[in-house]
């Protein structure tokens, strides 16, 4: 077994100061009986510890028994011996104890060969520096090794360790390797490898640790695998660990390992013989899957990709339960596993690991470099493991530091064996993305390279699965976007390997640029009116491609082929399912197929990813009153609305219209009004707010007057006369000017009918304000009456009407409306103006207006 240097340090060490205290237990407690010594339990177990190694002793003395003492128990006794001591040894004893603890589970990684801690070896070669230091204590053996280390640090190479006081190694059986990371220790990630354990815990019967080449991956599966070794409660029955790696990074070269594992088989005939010794049969497969049915097995197979094939795959499909496998790999396995994405270090951890290794290997040209270039070269290195230990030894050998970072041997190290797995669709959305750098969607890799959402999503799960394409997630609103873009290692290896043509580029450039012109177009129409449902709600260029299909989309819906137009809303989104536009279009599509159950749940989606888009609610709160019949909810959500934009006077239209066709007047008028009186609202939007609001009023105080209640129907008349003066050179069209006829009619009515002479003048005033305002005098217009239709038969042409302020129906002919078409609009419920005439002693309508459909 290879073991590092940093560990036979360590080793070297720790047996210092354990002779050094030994000898002062020796000295202080010389002749004292062994018992008191000792104790009963540590001489016990300290006397069966040296029989098992060296057969029965007879009369062992103190010096026999102090190497099978725990660690731990040499400065207990010393600090129980106090008395014994000089009292200056006995203090400073005392007062180091603490660190002596910390000793503790180094001391036992380095004797059960676990993986070392960053810190193992300058936490013991402080401990031991304090001890050789101090005038109060006398420490030869730490003076010596000290010295030694200082003189020939080689010396350690020759060591063999073994402390005597270890017990057996753990009951689980296992193969694992030393770590390659022993050197310096395992540096950072310590939530990845509590993570990863959490998971070989867990349900999960295979695991794969994926990333590019010297990332870590197989330190991470070794730090994981050695912690659950060691646990009191592993799970598993034995550890076995079987690797195919085929290659190895020097300073000058790429090396081939001879004799390397070259297929599935290999893999598996090597775990066989670790489970069942070399005697395994011919079918290696079989006889593993035995083992791991009959006991619990973890087998870690490391750098799979270079012997990936069916048999493999064949093999964990049929895993039994308890037993699992962990993969450590640059390709993923596919669906059957959990991939866990090994990224590089933290800057921190990287810089640590850049320092530790120069100073470990005494590479005075990394030594006394700033910080700040030791952070510029951890940030050339993409703070890549693999990268920074390489570079240390290059520059080791001799070469300057510049150099090392600019070779590309470390490139074609981490990629190697992986491009050749890539299909041709693969290789070609890799050239899109070389071509046009950055981070893309689904969408507009599908638009470049001219694929389906099922092509293009293939492609995309094998180059991540292959470790050249990285996916991001991002908050956008409620939604999570997900993007994807070159990792910077694969982008170097395609540029120097695999560069794109530049007739290729050029043809990608301008199929980009084409998009990008039309999208601003979308974005710009967008802008300009964001409630016009042919409008798209564009949130960036990443969603051009997106929106050009949704408007093809909504083309297809207008001309009715709402079938296809689905099936295209369906591909945007599959390949941009956090845009909320392609769910929006979807309701649309869905109410033109009268699909009001679907159309809903389509809304319900597209506000779960943007709950805060002021159009998005405007949109669903109109579907709900005009199409679902939930006008009470709809208006919740134009209200949410308008608190999003509140400068919207097309939201706020909305609004009022909603409360009077709910009945709820005095808010209608309320919301018109507050529209008329601002100074911000455009004339144009005031003329159609006076519309509604005329007509709301109006219907209010018909409805005062036909129930006598002539003061109420007076102030709201009162209230439109003033409305209508405070708007000069506002354009009002023929239904405006009707219903001001109606409130003239009303005024004369309640002028007629109250014996209050108060009220009477009011209404007086009111009727001449309203004519004034009209350009008429006060008694023209006088015999227009208004009314609700009542019947109707429209194949026969005719219907009744009933009158706003009461009376007898009146019958009304189509022949009568001007213009005549304007009777095809009448519906039951339709308001209406006319005059009334008696013809053979009966009442009709003449010259009919349709007021309101």
């Amino acid at each position: 077994m290879s073991l590092s240097a940093t560990r036979l340090t360590c080793y070297a060490l720790l047996s210092a100061i354990e002779e050094d205290l030994r000898l002062r237990i020796e000295f202080a407690l010389y002749g004292i009986p062994l018992e008191e010594v000792l104790g009963e339990e540590r001489l016990s177990s300290s006397t069966d510890r040296l029989s098992r190694d060296q057969g029965t002793v007879s009369t062992p003395s103190l010096a026999d028994l102090l190497p099978y003492v725990d660690f731990a128990d040499s400065f207990e006794i010393l600090n129980s011996a106090a008395k014994k001591l000089e009292p200056r040894e006995a203090e400073f004893i005392k007062g180091k104890t603490g660190l002596l603890q910390k000793l503790i589970p180094v001391r036992n990684r380095v004797a059960h060969t676990r993986p070392l801690d960053f810190d193992d070896l300058p936490t013991v070669l402080d401990v031991v520096k304090q001890f050789s230091k101090s005038p109060d204590i006398d420490t030869p053996r730490c003076d010596q090794v000290l010295a030694e280390l200082e003189r020939d640090p080689s010396f350690v190479l020759g060591l063999e360790i073994r402390f005597s006081d270890v017990p057996a190694d753990s009951t689980v059986r296992h193969n694992l390797p030393i770590p390659d990371f022993d050197e310096t220790g395992f540096v950072g990630r310590k939530s990845n490898v509590r993570s990863l354990i959490r998971t070989m815990r867990g349900p999960y019967p295979v695991i794969s640790l994926v990333g590019d080449g010297g990332i870590g991956k197989t330190s991470l599966a070794l730090k994981a695998a050695y912690e659950i070794l060691d646990s009191p409660d592993s799970p598993f029955d034995a550890i076995v660990w079987t690797t195919a790696k085929n290659s190895l990074l020097t300073s000058g070269e790429i090396k081939r390992i001879q004799g390397a594992v070259k297929d599935s088989l290999g893999l598996l005939r090597v775990a066989a013989e670790e489970l069942g010794g070399k005697g395994a049969n011919a079918d290696p497969m079989r006889e593993v899957l035995e083992y791991m049915q009959h006991f619990k097995v973890l087998l870690i197979l490391d750098n799979l990709e270079t012997v990936l094939d069916a048999r493999l795959r064949e093999f964990l499909r049929e895993l039994p339960n308890g037993s699992k496998v962990l993969i450590t790999s640059r390709i993923g396995v596919g669906a059957m596993e959990i991939p866990i994405r090994v990224e590089p270090l933290e800057k921190g951890e990287a810089v640590s690991l850049l320092r530790s290794l120069s100073k470990i290997r005494n590479v005075q040209a990394l030594q006394n470099v700033s910080p700040e270039v030791i952070d510029g070269i951890v940030d050339k290195t993409s703070a890549h493991p693999l990268y920074i230990k390489w570079f240390v030894s290059v520059v080791q050998s001799g070469r300057r530091p510049e150099d090392a970072l600019r070779s590309g041997l470390l490139l074609d190290y981490c990629m190697s064996n992986v491009y050749e797995f890539i299909s041709e669709t693969g290789k070609l959305v890799l050239r899109s993305m070389q071509s046009l750098a950055g981070a893309h969607n689904q969408a507009e890799l599908a638009y470049l390279n001219e694929l389906d959402v099922k092509q293009l999503q293939a492609a995309v799960l094998e180059l991540i699965t292959t470790n050249f394409v990285l996916m991001r997630t991002v908050k956008a609103g409620n939604a999570v976007v997900t993007e994807y873009e070159l990792s910077e290692f694969a982008l170097n290896y395609l540029e120097k390997h695999h560069p794109v043509s530049e007739e290729e580029q050029r043809w990608l450039q301008e199929r980009n640029a084409g998009l990008f012109a039309y999208g601003e177009q979308i974005a710009l129409k967008s802008t300009r009116d964001r409630y016009d449902a042919n409008s798209l709600d564009v949130r960036g260029a990443k969603d051009f491609s997106v929106a050009a299909k949704l408007l093809e989309a909504l083309s297809l819906i207008y001309r009715r082929e709402t079938g296809i137009a689905l099936e295209i809303i369906q591909d945007a989104q599959e390949l941009s399912p956090d845009y909320h536009e392609c769910f929006r279009v979807e309701a649309m599509a869905r109410v033109a197929s009268h699909n009001l159950h679907g159309a809903n749940s389509a809304f319900e989606k597209a506000l779960e990813l943007n709950s805060d888009g002021s159009a998005l609610n405007w949109f669903y709160g109109r579907f709900l009153i005009n199409d679902f019949g939930q006008p009470q909810s709809g208006l919740k959500y134009l209200q949410r609305a308008a608190t999003l934009d509140p400068a919207s006077s097309t939201i706020r239209i909305e609004i009022a219209k909603t409360h009077q066709q709910m009945g709820n007047g005095e808010q209608a008028r309320d919301v018109c009004l507050s529209l008329l009186k601002s100074p911000e609202t455009a004339p144009e939007i005031k003329s159609r707010v006076l519309e509604i609001y005329v007509k709301s009023a109006m219907s209010e105080a018909g409805k005062l007057y036909g129930g006598g209640e002539h003061a109420a129907c007076l102030e709201i008349l009162e209230e439109i006369k003033d409305s209508l003066e405070s708007l000069p050179g506002v354009t009002v069209d023929d239904l405006v000017r009707d219903r001001v006829n109606y409130a003239r009619s009303l005024s004369r009515g309640v002028r007629l009918k109250t014996s209050d002479k108060y009220i009477g003048q009011a209404a007086t005033q009111i009727n001449i304000s309203l004519a004034r305002w009209l350009g008429v005098s006060s008694n023209e217009g006088a015999d227009r009456s208004y009314g609700t239709v009542k019947m109707l038969q429209s194949e026969r042409g005719f219907g009744f009407v009933r009158p706003a302020d009461g009376g007898q129906d009146v019958f009304f002919h189509a022949t009568d409306f001007r213009p005549v078409e304007e009777f095809k609009q009448v519906r039951e419920g339709s308001e209406i103006s006319y005059q009334k005439i008696m013809k053979s002693g009966k009442s009709r309508a003449v010259e009919v207006w349709l007021v309101e459909r």
